[in-house]
Order: structure tokens, then sequence, then C-alpha cells
């Protein structure tokens, strides 16, 4: 991921059929997400889809450059380890740093939306191995037919100056550097009553052995086909990676799962992620939930993402509405 240019998209169906293929590249087997008669009887009348599922908007944007086109130059391999240069260019290392998403409703199947973007921020500071940062936001409002915002999602991008040494970065720890997180339901019990309080916490697995179908499963689901995730040959011999890493979004989308099963579906107001440590094929992730306080019956949330080696991978907050 590179300097982040404005998404284009006019028009963007929310599909039972691509709800459910989101949850399932997720892990995410709660049936508000794919059972019709289930969702019927919910407070909200019909399916509705998971926390990040506006990532599929990728589908449906028409400039899109990570998607390959038939008869099109892509940077991924072909005959060749890569037929074009990746989009951005650059001397540096592009990355996906945070996303952030503000809530305001529930997004239901059966709607159409539209996506109003907005440049956002742009800072910058200084790496001691990478040199300069650079940090571009880019803010995209999720509109219904009547043009009524459903999702604003908020994505920046990092760029460094200097390459980072991406084999160096990727090695796992040598010796012990923490203990795996103890294995826990995937879904953390549904908080109640009393339960909303500060100082709750809540332990989730959100994946165990990581294999490269399923982040191949989240690329068709979500539309990010980048070689980065899907093409173990680009990666290793012209980006320099040991192999194929997964998506970042999947891990936020995977936390997602875990922050709907203890609040409850389609009471979150915002929920951000800012990526730490890149995911691996074999990695197990752990998920730490805590709620720091309650006020006016909105409670806010800290969440940490750990893998098997005792490492943060990222850290994140929420805000959901505190059932009574």
């Amino acid at each position: 991921m590179s300097a982040l240019r404005l998404p284009k998209v006019t028009r963007f169906p929310v599909e039972e059929g691509h709800v459910a293929i989101f949850a399932r590249s997720l892990g995410d087997d709660n049936p508000i997400h794919h059972d019709r008669d289930y969702a019927a009887r919910s407070p909200f009348g019909a399916i509705v889809a998971p926390p990040t599922f506006t990532e599929a908007a990728n589908h449906f944007d028409e400039g899109w450059p990570y998607r390959p086109r038939f008869g099109q130059p892509w940077f991924g391999s072909g005959a060749t380890p890569s037929g074009a240069p990746r989009p951005g260019g650059g001397g540096g290392t592009a990355m996906h740093a945070e996303t952030h998403f503000r809530y305001f409703g529930p997004l239901r199947a059966g709607t159409v939306l539209s996506v109003r973007p907005r440049p956002g921020r742009e800072w910058r500071s200084e790496g001691r191995r990478s040199g300069r940062l650079s940090f571009t936001e880019v803010v995209s409002t999720f509109l219904d037919e009547a043009g009524e915002p459903v999702v604003e999602c908020s994505t920046v991008a990092l760029e460094t100056e200097r390459t980072v040494d991406e084999a160096e970065a990727a090695q796992a720890p040598s010796g012990s550097v923490g203990q795996p997180a103890p294995a826990a339901p995937y879904r953390p019990a549904r908080l109640k009553g009393a339960d909303w309080r500060a100082g709750a916490t809540a332990r989730a697995t959100l994946v165990e052995n990581l294999t490269r179908g399923q982040i191949v499963q989240y690329a068709g689901a979500s539309g990010d086909f980048s070689p980065q995730h899907t093409d173990e040959v680009y990666n290793t011999r012209v980006a320099g990676y040991p192999g194929i890493f997964a998506h970042g979004m999947l891990t936020m989308g995977m936390l997602g799962r875990a922050l709907t099963g203890w609040t409850g579906d389609g009471v979150l107001r915002t929920f951000g992620f800012q990526f730490r440590r890149q995911v691996w094929p074999g990695d197990s992730l752990y998920a730490s939930l805590e709620i720091a306080q309650v006020s006016d019956a909105l409670a806010t949330l800290a969440l940490t993402v750990g893998n098997q080696h005792g490492q943060t991978v990222g850290k994140g907050y929420a805000t959901a509405q505190a059932a009574g």
C-alpha cells in the first residue's frame, strides 16, 4: 500500500451473498450475517454486515490498483516474478498503518451505497532505520440511497524514505519473548446488564495456524488482491519478504468478530486499529478486550491483538452503546 488515492465508488450494493462470503472469510458464523429468517426476527429486520464490510468497496472502485485486469500489466508474477511496477513506485516501503470507522447505524443487506471521499491529514516523523516517515489519510463516507451517511472510514498509509529490510523485519523472535495467550472461545460471552462496567475484560482466540487459503479467501471477499497477500513468487523474489502475509484488515475484521460477539450486534459507534506487526501463515492470534470506562451508557473499550510469540500485532479501541 502506498500513498493513498481517492476511491471512486458510485454504486456499492450490499448484497446478502457478499455479506455472507465476507463474514465467512473472517471465520464469523454469527447468523445475523447469513441467516435471513434469524435476521428478520432481529431488531434490524434484515441481514447486517460485519463491522469492516465496507472494505469490500474495493470490488466497486473503478480505479482500484490492487485488482488484476485481463490484458493489462499487473505488478504480480506471471511469466516473470513481476510484470509491472507496483502502484505508487518510490524507493521506500509503503504499508497500511491505521483504519478508523465511525458508525451511524447498522449496515443492512439491500442497501446501495456510494462513497464520498476526501483527503484527510498528512504528517511526517522520523524513523531510526527508515528515515522520514510520511503519513497520508483518506476519509471515505459511505452514503445510502437517500444520501444519508451510514459508515465513515478513515484509512492511513505510511511510506518510509528508505526501504526497510523486509527479510530481517519478518524474522520470528529467537527464544521465548512471552507465553501464548490461552485459547478461548472465538466469541466471548455476550455482555449483559451489570457486565457493562469499567474493568470488565474478555479474551478471544481469533485464529490458530492461519493458512494461506484463509488469506486468499479474504482477498476474494474484500477485493484486495495485492501480490503481497496472494503471490508468493512476487513477495519473495521482488518485495524481499519470506512469503506472503495477511491483510491488516483481515486481523481487524477478525477482531471485529470478537468485539461484536462480546458487545452485541449494532451497538458499535466507533472502531479503530493501528497495525504494529505483520501476520504470517501459521500465526495464531489472540485478542484482549477491556472496558476502560462507561459514561452516559457509552462504553469505551481498549483492544489488543497478540501472536503466539507474545508479540503485539496491533492495538485498537472501540465505543459501543452499553445495553441496560
